[in-house]
């Protein structure tokens, strides 16, 4: 595909902030993929009571270093607040706590209380679903939005990888055990893949649908693994070994539509077609963050971080890099929604539309 690409840098304060002003013709598509600028919003000063007269029914949640809060797709801020504790957020609701919390009051994105989980360790929010990490590191417990505690996993050795879906969670520890729970808690699995000299799980995640799991394992030696779950059967379909080593967690996910696993090696991103179980890489820059996909496009938001500099990148899958950008930044954050993409940084957060998508 033939495609050109412009980029225009705006300043900020004292931040190079970054709007991405892409033109992409792709001719086989018959239409031009360009990245249009909608908004840009400072989300510096505290707001706490917006809230009481919008709707959340739409809100996202951001967090940027000690600050997080809700917006609205029009720019609207509906909070902003800064806090020297944890921090956990999602569309569902959010919580701060202490380092030693003995329990957590849990809120809905208008403020109002939504449940407290009474017991002691470190709350997650994963869209609706509410985790608490235990304080060694080894266990972890799923409640549901009322508080009641569905499950508990507990193992010998730390947790170091962990994602959830809708179908599940999947869990990885530093004794290289990779193990799939079900909502209720049924196990599906629990393994080690082993096939490294230093087994560990580094990252994983699970499909939507529930029908794949993957992992990045070991050091020396180091490989993904594409794994297919049919019922409570489970069987390796694709996997390979890795250039170099990662010794830190690696981004492993799945796209929406669960057609495309992407997985993090060093200094690439890979992405496996989970029918076809054929794989491709694009060169990254530093620790890959986040990755977000159009359904029914062949487009991915890409954003990596190396120290202050980060890139953000458009993929045409499976392993075209169409454009890269880079800025300057603390933190920051993507979050996709379909053709809809939001920026964060520091103190700003900004709308991208994508337009010319089938």
């Amino acid at each position: 595909m033939n495609i050109k690409a412009n980029l225009k840098y705006i300043s900020i304060g004292s931040i190079i902030f970054l709007v991405l002003y892409s033109f992409i013709a792709v001719k086989s598509l018959g239409a031009d993929i360009f990245f249009e600028p909608v908004w840009t919003t400072d989300i510096s000063e505290p707001v706490t009571d917006a809230h009481s007269t919008r709707s959340t029914a739409e809100a996202e949640a951001f967090i940027l270093g000690n600050r997080f809060g809700f917006f609205l797709p029009d720019g609207t801020v509906l909070s902003s607040e800064k806090t020297d504790q944890k921090i956990t957020a999602s569309t569902f609701g959010w919580a701060v706590y202490p380092a030693d919390a003995q329990e957590t009051v849990l809120y809905r994105p208008d403020g109002t209380i939504r449940t407290k989980i009474s017991e002691a360790g470190f709350v997650h929010l994963d869209q609706e679903r509410i985790y608490l990490f235990q304080p060694g590191g080894d266990g972890v417990s799923q409640f549901d939005e009322t508080g009641t505690k569905l499950w508990t996993r507990e193992h010998t050795a730390p947790i170091t990888a962990f994602r959830s879906s809708p179908k599940g969670t999947i869990i990885g520890y530093l004794d290289g055990r990779l193990v799939h729970v079900k909502p209720d808690g049924t196990e599906v699995f629990s393994f080690y893949p082993g096939g490294s000299n230093l087994q560990v799980i580094l990252g994983a995640a699970l499909s939507d649908d529930g029908t794949m799991a993957a992992c990045v394992s070991g050091i020396e030696k180091q490989r993904f693994l594409l794994i297919k779950i049919t019922g409570n059967q489970h069987k390796i379909v694709y996997h390979a070994y890795l250039d170099g080593n990662l010794r830190r967690q690696a981004f492993v996910d799945f796209e929406a539509g669960g057609q495309y696993a992407f997985f993090e090696s060093e200094n690439r991103l890979g992405f496996v077609d989970c029918s076809r179980y054929t794989a491709s890489s694009i060169p990254i820059s530093g620790k890959v963050i986040e990755a977000g996909e159009c359904p029914g496009d062949a487009l991915f938001v890409v954003l990596s971080k190396n120290g202050t500099t980060w890139t953000l990148s458009a993929v045409e899958r499976p392993d075209h890099l169409v454009v890269s950008t880079n800025f300057t930044a603390t933190d920051a954050f993507i979050i996709q929604r379909n053709d809809i993409l939001y920026l964060g940084t520091d103190t700003h957060i900004s709308r991208l539309n994508i337009r010319g998508l089938k």
